[in-house]
């Protein structure tokens, strides 16, 4: 039996709190073991390992596998992959998940995969800790710093995660996903703010160049709202926070305190479409196949806030 183990930072939960995450992870206080395997521990830098021994609650993985490096069978993609890695860039989904239903600090740096391995002292087996795997941290928007992450929301984000396991690569959605994550751990304002409308463009862009800026802006505006007016303040919002990014892009945009106001925009709108979109099976396998662009001008042609009838 193997374990990963990815310890989450900024979290307090009641102790003994346990959320299955799909039936990958288990989010759970941090395993004894690891707290006492200084031999890890002491290999990590200072600060890793006091933020290590600070947190209370960790993604913790368990599966069968005999050493690390071992390639995962489910891995369907060119290059081969170990079951330790891919345990790893699952839980980049399982922060993202997390920052979808409540934005705030709760991020990882670390993870540790483990063996198991025969202890004279118990009756099983004592999991050691073999390798260590690091990801730059998730950083919020400073609105968020303070917000509390409770036990409801990670019940909610475990839902979303398992929606983003059903994401294939190559297609709108998982490149939107990707870009979403770059922004997060992104620190800078003016690399994470384009990075946010990558994503957009990736969901919301046209196929045809042609007025991209007015296309992407007035599909997110019928996309995102319930009613015509709130397409049109939608349909504003989203062209002031993406003329910012063509500011960013071109060179012309010198640091200016109103960015935290219009990422603090762009954030929510890329919360929302991807909230949207992952709770509604049908809307998520549209914006997947290949009517997407299709779709959406249908959506905007036929001036209502309501879908069109989906793609056969």
């Amino acid at each position: 039996m193997a374990f990963t183990v990815v310890p989450l930072h900024n979290l307090k939960l009641p102790p003994g709190t346990s959320i299955p995450f799909a039936d990958v992870f288990v989010l759970r206080d941090i395993p004894d073991w690891l707290r006492k395997d200084q031999q890890i521990l002491n290999s990590l830098s200072r600060h890793e390992r006091e933020s290590v021994l600070q947190a209370h609650h960790a993604l913790v993985a368990e599966y069968p596998a005999s050493a690390i490096g071992e390639p995962d069978p489910d891995w369907r993609g060119k290059d081969r992959k170990s079951i330790q890695e891919t345990k790893f860039e699952s839980a980049i989904l399982a922060n993202l998940a997390m920052w979808l239903r409540q934005p705030s600090s709760v991020c990882f740096t670390v993870g540790f995969d483990a063996l198991c391995w025969p202890d004279p002292d118990r009756s099983e087996p004592l999991p050691i800790a073999q390798q260590i795997q690091r990801q730059d941290p998730l950083h919020c928007h400073p609105n968020d710093v303070g917000n509390i992450v409770e036990p409801t929301h990670l019940t909610k984000s475990a839902e979303i995660y398992t929606a983003l396991l059903s994401v294939p690569r190559g297609n709108p959605v998982w490149e939107a996903l990707r870009a979403v994550w770059a922004a997060l751990a992104s620190y800078s304002a003016d690399r994470r703010y384009p990075f946010f409308w990558i994503g957009l463009e990736a969901l919301f862009g046209a196929s045809n160049p042609n007025e991209i800026s007015y296309k992407l802006c007035q599909r997110i505006a019928f996309f995102l709202a319930k009613t015509p007016e709130d397409a049109r303040s939608l349909f504003k919002r989203a062209r002031n926070c993406y003329n910012t990014r063509s500011k960013i892009i071109h060179g012309r945009w010198e640091h200016d305190p109103a960015i935290d106001l219009v990422m603090a925009d762009t954030e929510a709108i890329v919360r929302t479409a991807l909230r949207h979109l992952l709770d509604d099976p049908r809307m998520l396998q549209t914006f997947i196949s290949k009517r997407r662009d299709e779709f959406l001008e249908d959506w905007v042609f036929s001036r209502s806030t309501d879908p069109p009838p989906y793609p056969v």
